[in-house]
């Protein structure tokens, strides 16, 4: 199964989220989409990731032990970067978990 993911502030869909998920199904001849509200993203970037062993690992299992559902990865070809998407209400607890896995 082939997934794409797009990210848009909320504010922007304001009711128009039907629209633009039939839009997109349509340009994208895709089985289905679905329109997912209520997250954050929050990006660690380093220069030294890319030659790091173990930094995304290191990043997950601080979240998973803070219980912490992780609802989207993503990673750019460069490697500085991981971003990560969880429930709105669980960012605090999330940047507080990175932080004090890296920094604590």
């Amino acid at each position: 199964i082939d997934t794409m993911c797009i990210v848009v502030n909320s504010s922007v869909l304001s009711g128009r989220a039907d629209m633009l998920a039939k839009e997109i199904k349509s340009a994208a001849s895709a089985d289905s989409v679905e329109v997912i509200t209520g997250l954050s993203l929050i990006a660690v970037v380093g220069r030294g990731m890319v030659r790091s062993k173990g930094m995304a690992a290191r990043l997950f299992t601080a979240i998973a032990k803070a219980n912490i559902n992780i609802r989207m990865i993503d990673q750019g070809s460069s490697e500085l970067n991981i971003i990560i998407g969880v429930d709105d209400y669980d960012f605090k607890d999330t940047v507080n978990a990175i932080y004090n896995e890296f920094f604590g």
